[in-house]
């Protein structure tokens, strides 16, 4: 059972984004909410914990100005259009927005999926926190398989957005609930390939991660 788990869990945050808008946006309508509040209230319920973990911290976090951006352009958007179907599009924004934060990584500094997985690859031992720093500083194809695939999470990200515009918008305004519900799959779809494609990647990355750690461990035994 834990080795099942351990598969299922890079889809959890995935399921967790899709499910919680979905039953946030039916429950909200059986209460009685118009399209408007029941899709802002839904989209925005994808950052809770961003904006949870701003205030503990008392700083404002990049996911955190992400959440308050689209929580002030609801408002703004809401005086200014009444569609609902703003409402239901507007997820696309800080999709396309963390696709190009994403796209910049890949040239200044180090890429978001490096920063990322850091934890998860170095697991607290030393020697590997040394040997993964050392494998971007070394290895060219570490570098290369880095950037290309966070450059495949921003253009996933980018399609994803586009697509959620194009559904909700495919559709009437009163065919609203539909196109919530449609325009969640392109996201699923793509986010599964793209953690099929970083499956694809893990092994070469860990062979020279692992390369380079037997180098550290050999000279802190022969210090």
């Amino acid at each position: 059972m834990p080795k099942a788990l351990a598969k299922i869990r890079p889809l959890v945050p995935l399921l967790l984004d899709v499910a919680v808008p979905l039953a946030l946006y039916f429950a909200l309508k059986r209460l009685g909410a118009n399209d408007f509040w029941a899709l802002t209230v839904a989209g925005v319920s994808t950052g809770a914990a961003a904006l949870v973990n701003t205030v503990r911290h008392r700083r404002l976090d990049f996911i955190g100005v992400l959440v308050m951006l689209e929580l002030a352009l609801s408002v703004a958007l809401l005086f200014l259009t009444g569609d609902a179907r703003v409402a239901a599009a507007k997820p696309a924004f800080y999709t396309a927005f963390t696709g190009v934060f994403f796209l910049v990584t890949c040239f200044v500094g180090r890429p978001v999926v490096y920063q990322a997985a850091t934890p998860m690859a170095t697991k607290g031992v030393r020697a590997r926190e040394i040997a993964y720093d050392r494998a971007w500083l070394e290895s060219a194809e570490f570098r290369l398989r880095q950037r290309l695939m966070t450059a495949m999470f921003a253009v996933v990200l980018l399609a994803e957005s586009a697509l959620r515009v194009v559904i909700v918008y495919s559709y009437t305004r009163e065919q609203i609930e539909r196109s919530f519900v449609i325009s969640q799959l392109p996201g699923i779809v793509l986010i599964v390939f793209v953690l099929g494609y970083f499956r694809l990647n893990v092994p070469a990355l860990s062979r020279i991660v692992d390369g380079i750690q037997e180098q550290v461990e050999a000279g802190a035994s022969q210090t």
